[in-house]
């Protein structure tokens, strides 16, 4: 019952790349910011 198929491809492509500094930083303000925001909206509605 383990037939091998003969279209697979040998062993794994990995695409690789090196992370661009600036946008991890501008994704955490970003999601700072949001979290910040929506704390306000919380507090106002209390």
């Amino acid at each position: 019952m383990s037939e091998e198929r003969s279209d697979e491809i040998e062993g794994k492509m990995e695409l690789g790349h090196e992370p661009v500094p600036p946008y991890k930083t501008v994704f955490f303000i970003a999601i700072t910011i949001g979290v910040l925001y929506l704390g306000f909206i919380l507090f106002k509605t209390l």
